[in-house]
Protein backbone atom coordinates (compact mmCIF):
# COMPACT_ATOMS: atom_id res chain seq x y z
CA UNK A 1 0.00 0.00 0.00
CA UNK A 2 3.06 2.15 -0.06
CA UNK A 3 3.75 2.29 -3.41
CA UNK A 4 -0.05 3.19 -4.14
CA UNK A 5 0.40 7.27 -3.04
CA UNK A 6 3.29 7.43 -5.19
CA UNK A 7 1.30 5.95 -8.44
CA UNK A 8 -1.39 8.88 -7.56
CA UNK A 9 1.13 10.80 -7.72
CA UNK A 10 2.98 10.39 -10.87
CA UNK A 11 -1.05 9.63 -12.60
CA UNK A 12 -1.53 13.07 -10.98
CA UNK A 13 1.23 14.85 -12.41
CA UNK A 14 0.81 13.33 -15.70
CA UNK A 15 -2.45 14.34 -15.81
CA UNK A 16 -1.84 17.92 -14.99
CA UNK A 17 1.06 18.23 -17.68
CA UNK A 18 -1.57 17.47 -20.52
CA UNK A 19 -4.26 19.45 -18.89
CA UNK A 20 -1.99 22.54 -19.00
CA UNK A 21 0.22 22.04 -21.53
CA UNK A 22 -0.74 24.25 -24.52
CA UNK A 23 -1.03 21.32 -26.95
CA UNK A 24 -2.96 18.66 -24.85
CA UNK A 25 -2.29 14.90 -27.08
CA UNK A 26 -4.19 11.89 -26.08
CA UNK A 27 -2.85 8.12 -26.49
CA UNK A 28 -5.81 6.10 -27.96
CA UNK A 29 -6.19 2.48 -28.29
CA UNK A 30 -4.01 0.02 -29.72
CA UNK A 31 -2.95 0.03 -32.89
CA UNK A 32 -0.03 -1.91 -34.87
CA UNK A 33 2.76 -0.65 -32.59
CA UNK A 34 0.93 0.47 -29.68
CA UNK A 35 -1.42 3.26 -30.04
CA UNK A 36 -1.96 6.66 -31.81
CA UNK A 37 -1.84 9.89 -30.49
CA UNK A 38 -4.51 12.41 -31.21
CA UNK A 39 -3.47 16.38 -30.90
CA UNK A 40 -5.75 19.51 -31.88
CA UNK A 41 -5.13 19.22 -35.41
CA UNK A 42 -3.50 15.92 -36.39
CA UNK A 43 -3.39 11.93 -35.70
CA UNK A 44 -0.25 10.23 -35.78
CA UNK A 45 0.75 6.37 -34.81
CA UNK A 46 3.29 4.27 -35.06
CA UNK A 47 3.32 1.14 -37.04
CA UNK A 48 5.56 -2.19 -37.34
CA UNK A 49 4.90 -1.72 -41.29
CA UNK A 50 7.48 -1.40 -44.10
CA UNK A 51 7.60 2.47 -45.35
CA UNK A 52 6.62 1.14 -48.99
CA UNK A 53 3.60 -0.98 -47.65
CA UNK A 54 2.33 2.51 -45.59
CA UNK A 55 3.01 5.01 -48.18
CA UNK A 56 1.04 2.38 -50.84
CA UNK A 57 -1.60 1.99 -48.78
CA UNK A 58 -1.86 6.31 -47.55
CA UNK A 59 -1.40 6.91 -51.53
CA UNK A 60 -4.21 4.62 -52.79
CA UNK A 61 -6.62 5.46 -49.79
CA UNK A 62 -6.44 9.19 -50.68
CA UNK A 63 -7.51 8.04 -54.40
CA UNK A 64 -10.81 6.27 -53.19
CA UNK A 65 -11.45 9.34 -51.01
CA UNK A 66 -10.64 12.62 -53.41
CA UNK A 67 -7.82 13.19 -55.48
CA UNK A 68 -4.13 13.75 -54.72
CA UNK A 69 -2.72 17.02 -55.07
CA UNK A 70 1.30 16.61 -55.06
CA UNK A 71 3.19 14.20 -53.96
CA UNK A 72 6.55 13.45 -52.99
CA UNK A 73 7.63 9.85 -52.39
CA UNK A 74 10.94 10.36 -51.46
CA UNK A 75 10.08 12.73 -48.31
CA UNK A 76 6.71 10.28 -47.57
CA UNK A 77 4.55 13.29 -47.92
CA UNK A 78 1.06 12.99 -49.47
CA UNK A 79 -1.43 16.55 -49.99
CA UNK A 80 -4.94 15.95 -51.42
CA UNK A 81 -8.47 17.19 -51.53
CA UNK A 82 -10.71 15.17 -49.66
CA UNK A 83 -14.46 16.49 -49.41
CA UNK A 84 -13.65 19.70 -49.25
CA UNK A 85 -10.96 19.49 -46.48
CA UNK A 86 -6.91 20.05 -47.71
CA UNK A 87 -5.39 16.30 -46.34
CA UNK A 88 -1.74 16.20 -45.94
CA UNK A 89 -0.19 12.63 -44.71
CA UNK A 90 3.40 12.02 -44.08
CA UNK A 91 5.03 8.58 -43.96
CA UNK A 92 8.51 8.58 -42.06
CA UNK A 93 10.77 6.27 -41.02
CA UNK A 94 11.41 6.26 -37.51
CA UNK A 95 13.66 3.26 -36.82
CA UNK A 96 14.81 0.14 -38.89
CA UNK A 97 11.40 -1.44 -38.70
CA UNK A 98 9.12 1.53 -37.59
CA UNK A 99 7.59 4.21 -39.46
CA UNK A 100 5.41 7.18 -37.96
CA UNK A 101 2.61 7.98 -40.16
CA UNK A 102 0.74 11.52 -39.79
CA UNK A 103 -2.49 12.65 -40.87
CA UNK A 104 -3.72 16.86 -40.50
CA UNK A 105 -6.64 17.62 -42.46
CA UNK A 106 -8.02 21.04 -42.33
CA UNK A 107 -11.76 22.34 -43.90
CA UNK A 108 -12.90 25.24 -45.26
CA UNK A 109 -9.98 27.97 -45.99
CA UNK A 110 -7.61 25.63 -43.95
CA UNK A 111 -8.40 27.14 -40.69
CA UNK A 112 -10.69 24.64 -38.96
CA UNK A 113 -9.25 21.41 -38.10
CA UNK A 114 -10.98 18.46 -39.33
CA UNK A 115 -10.24 15.32 -36.75
CA UNK A 116 -13.42 13.48 -38.06
CA UNK A 117 -11.81 12.58 -41.42
CA UNK A 118 -8.01 12.80 -40.29
CA UNK A 119 -9.58 9.85 -38.19
CA UNK A 120 -11.10 8.28 -41.03
CA UNK A 121 -8.78 8.07 -43.10
CA UNK A 122 -5.88 7.02 -40.65
CA UNK A 123 -8.41 3.75 -39.81
CA UNK A 124 -9.24 3.24 -43.37
CA UNK A 125 -5.00 2.70 -44.01
CA UNK A 126 -4.93 0.89 -41.27
CA UNK A 127 -7.40 -1.66 -42.48
CA UNK A 128 -5.33 -1.63 -45.90
CA UNK A 129 -1.92 -2.92 -44.54
CA UNK A 130 -3.23 -5.49 -41.61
Amino acid sequence: MKGMGKIWTAGGLLFSLILFSGCPVFLIGAGAAGGYAISKDEIEGNLDKSFDKVYQASRETLRVEGFIRREDRPRGDLVAEVRKSQVKIRVKQITERTVRLRIKARKGYKLIPNLELANELYNKIIQKIR
